[in-house]
């Protein structure tokens, strides 16, 4: 029952176009209304779920397979997307960031993004942690919060925390980026 008011909710939708999409994309690209429709479009011919019947969690599993997710559903999703996120970006490693740095794997706590680095051709000893301090975590906090697809993260209280180890292991620092780094970003580089 539940789910034929969310279609019919949704139908009543498309043709209003100053109302707000229920749904959101997860990589961050703008959505428009088509495209929601043809996900749903999809997901009801895929499932036949025009049903009294119907499970609403069955389509928002379909729908969240397409990359759309009730934006009502994303504050308690948001773990649950941080976890594929790491499991995602964990195939794709080690991978060098840049000539000196190296992502090696990333990590789920609630959350929070945990993303373990490596710089390949230093030790501890030898790094000016301080000017470190004072270069990386802004050019990373910048780089973070333009990311379309990490947006959507933020907005839902998702930290990335960000650590670093020389090239023996020894841990250089670690250091958090939150929707809030993003706002003073935003700030200061407003003209």
């Amino acid at each position: 029952m539940r789910k034929i008011t969310c279609i019919l909710m949704t139908a009543m939708l498309v043709g209003c176009a100053s109302a707000p999409l229920d749904w959101v994309a997860l990589n961050g690209a703008e959505l428009m209304q088509s495209d929601v429709t043809r996900v749903q479009g999809q997901c009801d011919a895929e499932q036949n779920t025009l049903t009294q019947n119907s499970d609403i969690e069955e389509f928002d599993a379909c729908m969240l397979s397409y990359g759309l997710i009730r934006q009502d559903a994303i504050y308690d999703a948001a773990p649950y997307l941080v976890k594929a996120a790491a499991v995602r970006l964990n195939r794709d490693l080690p991978a060098m960031v840049d000539n000196d740095t190296r992502l090696d794997s990333v990590t789920q706590e609630g959350r929070t993004l945990r993303l373990n680095h490596t710089i390949v051709d230093d030790v501890v000893d030898n790094i000016n942690i301080s000017y470190f301090l004072q270069v990386v975590p802004p050019l990373v906090a910048n780089n973070a919060c333009r990311a379309r697809s990490t947006v959507l993260l933020f907005e839902n209280d998702v930290v990335f925390r960000y650590s670093y180890f020389d090239a023996l292991g020894a841990k250089i620092t670690q250091f958090d980026v939150k929707h809030s780094d993003c706002q003073r970003n935003t700030s200061a580089s407003a003209p």
